[in-house]
């Protein structure tokens, strides 16, 4: 009360003295958690808009959010393989922020964001302030928390939620709770649910333990959770027989389930960004995690390593549970590192548990500390480095500007829709299937690095090399056609062309059929 009563006052003595008051009045775990919040802002809003929109972006950007709110939640059901929750909250918050990029990725990296307090109480609750502080640090700069929470999709969100319902899960256990962290933990379960369907694995999870301990205490939280379930239940199954997911199963599990290993120590550094793979940047965030697991096994009592189990349980479910269903039938195989980030907070407190332990407290504090800066080291480089950034299809659009003529783009399959975005020339998508002729003037190649000249065989007669050069981590390489009027595109064969990317696909522009 001084401290508001200075403030009343002039003078910029009396200002200091209401800070410091403001200051005192709080305790040093406040401070360091506010510290690490405004941190894991830091890295998240710094570089939020400098990213082009990535495939998936352009979904939320373009075919949901523009239209009305009642149309944005038509299309989700149409369009989309997820829950409408994250959909409405981003609608309403980009009626103020725009859907441009900085504008609707900030919910995304404000759920981020909120999510570090979350991660501090997840700790406290687990074994002490110690191992909230060493939670929220983890949750603050881990490279894949980062990457989604700069993403406008729904994953931040998702984390965010089922963060807050593995938090009520945990007081929901301490004996002296009653059903009022019960009843949150079903709130918040069931909000999560209307985020993402992969909640269900957790919730399962936590909801047997609670039948187990609580009994009937349980059931004002079971309640609410069945009452989503019932809610969502057409909407996801009319999603599912859209097949909007079965793009996954293209991809062997194993492959999936190492991707998710790297991808939750070092965010999306491989195929989503059109990039190898880069196994030894993984050895050191790896080893220190283990090593944290392993003190826990070594060093911790049986209370520490009751804590540490609690998280690695629900993780653990929480991923064999979809994996099991998918080997059981692969047609309900939707395993993939972003759908089962639930696990992610609960892994990382786990971690911070093994690094506070009270018998190898020196020894945690050097290795958490390692985790720690590499992890902000690594989510620090990926957001200004191209190589580890979304690919810049803003840029490659600047470049290729409006058309001349009727021209075609051959470029990343995956990429198209962005490139399709930042053209604004009304391109369009086409395959051979189609079975239409076109005529063109031009084509051009954006590939992912330098890579060969395609054989001319590729293209056809009458098409010469009329330009190159490089924009970012891309190169463009331009053919005109020499001949009178415009030539025939080979559509079959031009997507052969080795541009560096694993599926090439066709965009044309200035065109109509031949």
């Amino acid at each position: 009360m001084e401290a508001v009563g200075a403030l009343g006052r002039r003078g910029l003595s009396t200002y200091r003295e209401a800070i410091a008051e403001l200051v005192r009045s709080r305790s040093r775990v406040f401070w360091l958690v506010a510290v690490l919040t405004t941190l894991a802002a830091a890295v998240r809003f710094a570089t939020l808009g400098l990213q082009s929109y990535h495939h998936d972006e352009i979904v939320t950007a373009t075919r949901i959010l523009p239209a009305g709110f009642w149309d944005a939640m038509d299309a989700v059901g149409y369009s989309e393989s997820a829950p409408p929750l994250y959909y409405a909250l981003a609608w309403l918050w980009t009626q103020v922020t725009g859907t441009a990029e900085y504008g609707l990725r900030s919910f995304s990296a404000l759920a981020g964001v909120a999510t570090v307090p979350v991660a501090y109480w997840i700790g406290d609750a687990l074994r002490g302030r110690r191992t909230g502080i060493a939670a929220a640090a983890l949750v603050a700069v881990n490279p894949m928390l980062v990457w989604y929470s700069q993403e406008a999709r729904a994953y931040s969100l998702f984390v965010l939620l089922t963060a807050l319902s593995f938090l009520y899960f945990l007081r929901a256990l301490q004996a002296s709770r009653g059903r009022k962290e019960v009843a949150f933990w079903g709130a918040f379960s069931a909000l999560a649910l209307a985020t993402h369907y992969f909640a269900v694995f957790p919730l399962v999870v936590e909801a047997a333990w609670l039948v187990q301990r609580r009994r009937r205490d349980v059931l004002p939280g079971l309640a609410i959770v069945a009452g989503a379930g019932l809610l969502l239940a057409p909407l996801a199954l009319h999603q599912m027989s859209s097949g909007h997911a079965e793009w996954i199963g293209n991809h062997t599990l194993g492959n999936r389930l190492w991707g998710t290993g790297m991808a939750f120590l070092l965010g999306e550094t491989g195929e989503i960004v059109a990039r190898p793979e880069r196994p030894l940047l993984v050895l050191v965030p790896a080893l220190l995690a283990l090593a944290a697991l392993g003190l826990v096994l070594v060093r911790g009592d049986r209370k520490e390593r009751r804590a540490a189990a609690i998280p690695v349980a629900v993780a653990a479910l929480t991923g064999a549970t979809p994996v099991a269903i998918g080997l059981l039938d692969p047609s309900k195989d939707y395993v993939l590192a972003r759908n089962l980030m639930p696990a992610l907070v609960p892994l990382l407190a786990a971690l911070a548990v093994g690094f506070t332990l009270h018998r190898a407290r020196r020894l945690g504090v050097v290795l958490g500390s390692l985790l720690v800066a590499y992890s902000l080291a690594f989510s620090a480089w990926a957001s200004v480095s191209p190589a580890l950034q979304r690919p810049g299809w803003s840029a490659v659009a600047d470049v290729l500007g409006e058309p001349r003529q009727p021209r075609a783009m051959v470029t990343w399959a995956l990429g198209e829709a962005s490139l399709r975005y930042y053209l604004s020339t009304g391109a369009f998508q086409v395959i051979p299937s189609e079975g239409f002729h076109w005529l063109i003037g031009e084509i051009d190649f954006v590939s992912d690095g330098s890579t060969p000249p395609p054989p001319l065989r590729l293209l056809g007669p009458g098409f010469r090399e009329a330009g190159y050069e490089r924009v970012g981590r891309f190169y463009i390489r331009r053919y005109e056609y020499r001949g009178p009027g415009l030539g025939p595109l080979r559509l079959r064969t031009v997507r052969w062309a080795d541009l560096g990317f694993r599926t090439n696909g066709v965009l044309l522009d200035g065109i109509g059929p031949g």
